[in-house]
């Protein structure tokens, strides 16, 4: 074996610690992530570290000196447990140019581990031998005997969790899997190794326009450098990596900056040691990266792991592995029984004495290439078209998208109001009606612009019980006008009073076209929810953009129909056809006040939907004070009127939800509700299918158990999620298929701009719901992503091909197993 370059300082240095001290620097427990165990169902535990200050231990692959953590896992017969997760560990620089990798202040070692299907014990007790070396200006060798006592519950119950904190925060600390600032893609060169030889490892690294990394050596010591950190691979021996050049920034008063941003390559020269044998070879490691805006903003330092499987050629007890099945991700190293680290199979170090047990579930299966995390399963819908095309085309589907809008039942009855006036336009002044198509086109655009600012967010407008109210009382409002009960003009009475007041005036038509994309947004918002989610993603100057080519597609008929006012002649003169038309659309405004309003009942409540009927009705009688002004009236009079209009309306409004029926805390009582389960948690659907509450640890935990899990998130407000629902999700077929193949159905709701699930929606490139995801049972990283809108028909087909995924990996990993 070849020996690295200070190999024998790194020894001396590692190998002979000081004489132990009286006192540990380390406190080390076992913790548990469930209050109770269920047989078969797998649990997290953890070796936690509580290190005295500016003292630490050692990541799985050390460095130049130190040890890594060994563990020696004592748990009762026919437990097993899968590989230990390290969290994210930083460079240490030691005299004598010593570069270690080091774990400091309070680290975190997860397992997960698999209890066996039967339990004859009440009680059962786990425990871990842990040998460590802790280490500051100087090093200890230090163990822990550590354990817990946990009751067995009833099969098919579920485990009240533990310790949620300490686990939730040892996810942050560990490297994903994925990132929404960069993506890290591993490949070798060449792809098939020999003993003897040297190949080159080359990390292509993509960050995300709009950011950029700081560089692998930050001009500034507060900035966290680029850096890259290599699991141990037996029988392999890196040299430095190679980064490429920085790009040198300067900021005013900060002076230059080096970062890398766009598309880079970092290589790292390798070489395979002479005397290994055939077999396959995986290599791994973390990115530790900072992300920072193109503004200065910065984000929290994390990491994203890689890795890169080959084989080499020899004349060992091991068969070469089959070219495309590596490729399909399904090789994976001999274990060793020694305790030398080794890299694992899905990039998560091992510790060190770390025993394989060929626990089917704790180690998800590698994806593959058309299923990585966060890509979509179906590559030929327009979503993915478009994508194809770049921003090009996603401004061009907004586009399309905004057009497409005018044609839903959402926006349509108040579109009718505009026709209206185009038609006692088009034969008037040319001039006055282009202004009006360029009026409602304004309101359009800037309340499409408002819209983007909430949605990049993860805001939808119809989120706020309050905007509902308001929103749905405007409807109200116009509708009631359209059915005659109150008008904002003047009857005819007067040749010039009508000639002056007749007429729609801009501001009236500045508002009609800021209220017609409120209510389109909320009826098709998903139809294109990639490219939104895109759009949400991107800077703030693309992601205004991309809103401004939706409000043009809306905008663009009405806008080009007020400049060229002859097209419309074939539209008939105005005549007792439009009192009619107008009253019919004055009846579908009010039902589509009933659609507006209707999530309300899980926003505050049943009782505060009634409270709002009953508001609306002291509007209905306000509207109706407020027609019964005559022009031909006293100017005091008039006013009168009108005062006594929002007199009633306004005090109506505070007394209902200021005092009868407070909205604050009603809202709480219903997010307090949707948390416990009430709406959309652990309830159950028609169907007969009992849903749980969405949580990435509770999905991941079925997941690694062997099971798929399907995911819905949804919202009140969202019509397309209804419409899922009624003709995929809630039928009698999708129940039998999921209870064929045993899956998990969980449930997020969106109602209230839960910031997990937003999280999640960007994480799978959606600005908003519907988001649907299937599991394959092993698979926590790569879920299917189905299109937004759902067929009975497609939703089966998804779930059987979770089916077939979950058993190839269940069959791979039976297959390497000792």
């Amino acid at each position: 074996m070849k020996i690295r370059k200070r190999s024998v300082a790194a020894i001396v240095l590692g190998l002979t610690p000081t004489l132990l001290s009286a006192a540990p620097k380390a406190s080390v427990s076992l913790v548990p992530s469930v209050e109770g165990i269920v047989p078969g169902v797998p649990f997290e535990v953890g070796v936690r570290f509580e290190l005295d200050e500016n003292w630490h231990i050692y990541w799985v692959n050390s460095g130049d000196s130190g040890l890594p953590p060994r563990i020696t896992w004592k748990f009762p017969e026919g437990f097993t447990q899968g590989e230990v997760v390290f969290p994210i560990p930083k460079r240490h620089h030691s005299p004598g140019d010593i570069v270690t990798n080091i774990l400091p202040g309070k680290p975190m070692l997860v397992t997960k581990v698999t209890p066996p299907s039967t339990i004859s014990e009440k009680q059962v007790t786990l425990g871990a031998e842990v040998a460590y070396l802790v280490c500051n200006d100087k090093c200890l060798r230090e163990q822990a005997h550590v354990g817990f006592d946990l009751p067995v519950l009833q099969p098919g119950s579920e485990a009240p969790p533990a310790n949620k904190k300490l686990f939730k925060r040892a996810r942050r600390a560990a490297p994903k899997a994925s990132s929404k600032y960069l993506t890290v893609v591993a490949e070798g060169s060449p792809k098939i190794l020999s003993p003897g030889s040297a190949f080159e490892l080359v990390l292509t690294i993509d960050i995300k326009r709009g950011y950029h990394i700081q560089s692998n050596k930050p001009t500034m010591p507060s900035l966290i450098a680029a850096d890259l950190f290599l699991e141990p691979t037996k029988g392999v021996e890196f040299g430095a990596p190679i980064y490429p050049k920085a790009h040198l920034r300067s900021v005013p008063h900060l002076g230059k900056l080096s970062e890398f941003e766009g598309k880079i390559k970092v290589r790292i020269p390798a070489t395979v040691d002479a005397e290994i044998t055939g077999g396959p070879l995986k290599v791994g490691g973390v990115l530790r990266y900072q992300a920072c805006t193109n503004k200065g903003s910065c984000m929290p330092p994390d990491g994203v792991a890689f890795h890169w499987t080959s084989s080499v050629k020899g004349s060992g007890n091991a068969a070469p592995i089959p070219a495309e099945k590596l490729a399909a991700g399904d090789a994976a190293p001999e274990r060793s029984s020694t305790s030398a680290p080794e890299a694992s199979d899905d990039k998560i170090p091992v510790a060190a004495g770390g025993e394989n047990h060929g626990d089917v579930t704790a180690t998800p299966a590698p994806t593959d290439s058309a299923l990585e995390p966060g890509t979509s399963a179906n590559d030929d819908d327009l979503e993915s078209f478009l994508k194809r095309l770049g921003p090009v085309g996603l401004l061009f589907g907004c586009f399309l998208y905004g057009l497409f809008i005018n044609a839903t039942p959402c926006v349509l009855p108040l579109l009718s109001i505009k026709v209206l006036g185009f038609v006692q336009q088009a034969h008037e002044s040319r001039r006055r009606t282009m202004m009006l198509g360029l009026s409602f086109g304004a309101g359009v655009l800037v309340f499409f612009v408002l819209l983007g600012l909430l949605a990049a967010q993860g805001k939808n407008i119809l989120q706020f019980p309050t905007a509902i109210i308001v929103l749905g009382g405007i409807v109200m409002a116009l509708s009631l006008s359209m059915l005659g009960v109150f008008t904002l003009q003047a009857p005819a009475t007067a040749a010039t009073l009508e000639a002056k007041i007749g007429q729609e005036g801009l501001g009236a038509s500045f508002g009609k076209g800021a209220l017609a994309p409120v209510l389109g947004f909320a009826c098709t918002g998903p139809m294109l929810a990639g490219a939104w989610g895109w759009a949400t993603q991107q800077p703030p100057q693309m992601a205004t953009l991309a809103f401004l080519f939706t409000g043009l597609g809306m905008a663009s008929p009405y806008m080009l129909l007020g400049a060229n006012p002859n097209w419309l002649s074939f539209l008939p003169k105005p005549g007792n056809w439009m009192i009619t038309f107008e009253r019919v659309m004055g009846f579908l405004l009010l039902a589509m006040v009933i659609w507006l309003i209707h999530p309300l009942i899980i926003q505050i409540g049943p009782e505060g939907l009634e409270w709002t009927l009953g508001f609306y009705v002291a509007l209905a009688m306000g509207c109706w004070l407020w027609g019964k002004v005559q022009f031909t009236m006293p100017a005091g009079q008039r006013w009168r009127y009108r005062g006594g209009a929002l007199a009633l309306i306004a005090i109506s409004a505070l007394m209902i939800y200021g005092w009868i029926y407070p909205l604050g805390p009603a809202i709480k009582r219903a997010r307090a509700d949707l948390l416990a389960g009430t709406h959309g948690g652990s309830a159950a659907s028609p169907n007969g299918i009992a849903w749980r509450r969405w949580t990435p640890e509770a999905v991941e935990e079925v997941v690694r158990s062997g099971r798929v899990a399907f995911v819905d998130f949804t919202a009140a407000y969202c019509t397309v999620c209804k419409v899922n629902k009624k003709v995929a999700v809630n039928t009698k077929e999708f129940a039998e298929k999921v209870q064929e193949i045993g899956a998990v159905t969980f449930r997020g709701d969106f109602t209230f701009g839960d910031p997990d699930i937003f999280e999640e929606l960007e994480k799978h490139g959606r600005g908003g719901v519907p988001l649907n995801l299937i599991y394959p049972a092993g698979r926590p990283d790569a879920p299917l992503v189905l299109r937004p809108q759902l067929t009975k028909s497609y939703l089966l087909e998804k779930l059987d091909e979770a089916a077939r995924l979950g058993v190839r990996t269940a069959s791979a990993h039976l297959e390497e197993s000792p």
